[in-house]
């Protein structure tokens, strides 16, 4: 009851503050998924200029809304439950932005920009691997103009994030050995041998927490057998990689 009560009173408080909105700006945020749907449609049609042109107008109609400039969005202006969804899709046009802004030699500082914007609205979300994964298939493909900024933006969220999925799921988010091997993960960043070691953990990991989630028993069994590898492993690493 609690919670439905504070639901409503959320839903009513946007509601006065969306009233109290020029009727254009409020007009602007009500069409916003038009802008972000042709966007798209321009973007496969290979129409980059007008893709671009929708996709900063999708972005403005949000700022505007919530009373800032596009540059100053920022996840913390949306719900992270009811927002979610559009967390992502801002995630998603900040990548499209970037990609394009990349293929004009003059555009690369803003290219930039929209990639530690996509960084952003990437870390710390359920999506955050997918996110990865896009940016790393695009590196992998050699398709980035200007590598070096793509390359610094996925190793932003590899070394960013806080995912260490196997021992949180073993032991979880905030346990000693858990934090053990995240200062693990960040030492070995540094080396190219580690680099690749991180990016296929991130690539395998995720989908087996997942499956072990949705099966209980198989999850337990996998935590009896995980939890003195991974102490024995993080003891290790401690004492004789990351002391050093």
């Amino acid at each position: 009851m609690a919670i439905a009560a504070s639901s409503k009173k959320n839903g009513k408080q946007k509601a006065e503050a969306g009233a109290t909105k020029p009727k254009a700006i409020i007009i602007k945020y009500r069409d916003r998924l038009i802008f972000l749907r042709q966007a798209k449609e321009y973007s496969e049609k290979n129409d980059t200029g007008r893709a671009v042109q929708l996709y900063l107008k999708y972005l403005d109609a949000i700022a505007c809304y919530n009373g800032i400039k596009e540059a100053q969005l920022t996840p913390n202006i949306f719900d992270k439950q009811t927002g979610l969804a559009e967390i992502l899709m801002v995630s998603q046009v900040y990548w499209d932005l970037a990609k394009s802004y990349d293929r004009h030699q003059k555009m690369h500082k803003e290219s930039q920009r929209c990639l530690d914007q996509f960084v952003k609205f990437s870390l710390g979300f359920k999506f955050q691997y997918i996110n990865s994964e896009i940016i790393r298939k695009y590196i992998r493909k050699r398709m980035a103009y200007n590598h070096k900024n793509f390359e610094a933006a996925n190793q932003k969220i590899m070394v960013n994030t806080k995912g260490c999925y196997v021992a949180t799921f073993c032991y979880g988010e905030d346990h000693q050995i858990t934090n053990e091997l995240r200062y693990f993960k960040a030492h070995i960043l540094q080396y190219q041998l580690g680099k690749s070691f991180v990016s296929l953990y991130y690539r395998l990991s995720p989908p087996l927490v997942a499956f072990l989630e949705k099966n209980s028993i198989l999850g337990i069994f996998f935590k009896f057998f995980s939890r003195p590898i991974l102490k024995s492993f993080s003891f290790f690493s401690t004492k004789f990689i990351i002391s050093k």
